[in-house]
C-alpha cells in the first residue's frame, strides 16, 4: 500500500509553509519499503540557465532519505554525511522521480540511498549517513505534525 507522508512546517524540502521551498510530496510504499516523490522543479532552482543547482539536487536526496528512515524505522534523525553523484544535468520544467531506501542500520547509525531519475535515465544518486536521535525526539516530532498518518502507527 502507498501512503502520502506528512509535510513538516517550513521545511525547505517538504514544508507547505515555506514560500520558497520545494514543497515535495513524498510517499511511502509499504511493499517496496521505499519513499518516493515525483516532482517538477521551477526555474528559481537553477544554477546555470536551464540547469538545476547541485545543492537543490542534494537537498532532494537528503529529504527523501530522511523521510524514508522516518517511515521505515520510525526514527527522527540528523544527517551526518551525504554523498551525491551527479550523472546527468537536471532541468527545470521536467518531471523527475526520486526514490530512497534504507540500506543498513548499525545501532544509531543508519545508511539510506537515493536515486533521482528522468524516465529510465539516472540523473543523480546519493548515499547518506544519518544518526538516530533519542526516541523522545520522535515523539516530539509526531506531536508537531498536523496529521502523522502512518508515522504514528
Amino acid at each position: 500500500m502507498v501512503h502520502k507522508l506528512p509535510s513538516y512546517k517550513a521545511c525547505f524540502g517538504c514544508g507547505r509553509m515555506n514560500p520558497i521551498g520545494l514543497k515535495l510530496d513524498i510517499f511511502w510504499d509499504d511493499e517496496k519499503r521505499e519513499a518516493f516523490s515525483d516532482f517538477v522543479l521551477a526555474k528559481e532552482y537553477e544554477g546555470f540557465e536551464g540547469v538545476i543547482h547541485g545543492g537543490i539536487v542534494c537537498t532532494i536526496c537528503d529529504e527523501l532519505c530522511w523521510w524514508c528512515i522516518a517511515a521505515d524505522l520510525k526514527k527522527c534523525t540528523v544527517t551526518a554525511e551525504m554523498k551525491v553523484t551527479f550523472r546527468r544535468p537536471m532541468s527545470s520544467g521536467k518531471t523527475y522521480k526520486g526514490v530512497a531506501k534504507v540500506q543498513k542500520v548499525q545501532g544509531r547509525r543508519i545508511v539510506a540511498v537515493c536515486e533521482i531519475r528522468e524516465g529510465e535515465k539516472v540523473c543523480a544518486s546519493g548515499e547518506g549517513l544519518f544518526i538516530a536521535l533519542p526516541d523522545e525526539q520522535w515523539e516530539r516530532f509526531l506531536g508537531e505534525l498536523e496529521d502523522a498518518g502512518i508515522l504514528a502507527e
